[in-house]
């Protein structure tokens, strides 16, 4: 079972609970939770649902690790990530790298105020570079159309509209540097001074503070401080975003419920579990919960300890 980190049997759920104590107290010095949240992303946002086999169709299997991938330009900086998880990586053996990317993305989402994602773990890992996924798989900035290209990245993934407002909401937390991206502004008053690294220009005034106030301050403008990209622009210019952007700027309930609901999908992508169903580290969660099947959906069952 253990031949190789491919084949390896699923996270041990005691050293997921463990490690996710140790991400809590990493978050408590660093105040890393953007960069947690966007690695788990981008190591789940490769997924094409029109592909079958495992782990050709990217997703969620942690090819994220391999400097081929951190190097795509959609995943500058991430590397910073990579190092700050490194440590708790190599202090549990029995957890998987496409786990601890999962982990530390919901963790990071619930420890700065969001809400309570219904995870599920057990997810395999990719064993080569020659395992990751092509460059051009994760959205852009600034694209020319900025609504088309939401919905021709994300649909490939087997998301829908209302999943890409919501997901869009975790630009709550973070900042965006133009030294990365492109876009931003090299600091503001609420970035010059950190958390963490100072600069970059952030969505919201709190950004790390997960609320709803990225679809508040988007839908009003006034704040030129905060930073609006084509893509966030769009949630409230197109039919179909808009009435979700304007439901999650009114009713942050309602945010918190689809986002959660979506992040766990958008974290199970791709994903080969073993066991099948997965693995819950949630005390409080019944083992055959609606949520432990999703991965049957997005995933292929054909897992092979």
């Amino acid at each position: 079972m253990m031949s190789s980190s491919a084949v390896c049997s699923a996270s041990d759920p005691a050293q997921l609970k463990s490690a996710r104590e140790d991400i809590r107290e990493l978050l408590k010095t660093t105040f890393c939770h953007p960069i947690l949240v966007r690695l788990g992303w981008h190591d789940a946002g490769t997924y094409d649902k029109n592909i079958a086999e495992w782990p050709q169709r990217g997703g969620a299997n942690g090819s994220l690790r391999f400097e081929i991938e951190l190097k795509h330009a959609a995943n500058a900086g991430l590397i910073n990530a990579l190092k700050l998880l490194q440590p708790i990586k190599d202090k549990y053996s029995g957890l998987t790298y496409a786990d601890l990317f999962q982990l530390a993305s919901a963790t990071a989402i619930e420890e700065a105020g969001g809400p309570k994602i219904p995870m599920k773990y057990g997810r395999l890992d990719v064993s080569r570079p020659e395992q990751c996924p092509p460059e051009g798989k994760l959205p852009d900035a600034g694209p020319p159309s900025p609504g088309a290209h939401l919905r021709d990245v994300f649909y490939r993934m087997g998301l829908n509209d209302k999943e890409i407002v919501a997901l869009s909401g975790a630009h709550t937390l973070g900042r965006s540097r133009p030294e990365r991206s492109g876009w931003g502004k090299p600091e503001t008053k609420y970035t010059k001074g950190g958390p963490g690294a100072p600069g970059g220009q952030s969505w919201t005034v709190q950004w790390l503070k997960f609320d709803n106030s990225y679809f508040k301050d988007i839908k009003e403008r006034k704040d030129k401080d905060l930073l609006v990209l084509p893509t966030d622009a769009v949630l409230f210019e197109d039919p179909s975003f808009k009435v979700y952007a304007e439901k999650y700027a009114e009713d942050q309930d309602a945010f918190f419920e689809d986002y959660a609901e979506a992040h766990a999908k958008l974290s199970n992508l791709g994903a080969q579990f073993d066991p099948p169903e997965g693995i819950s580290i949630d005390d409080d969660s019944k083992t055959a919960a609606p949520e432990q099947f999703v991965a049957a959906k997005y995933s292929s069952s054909e897992e092979k300890a």
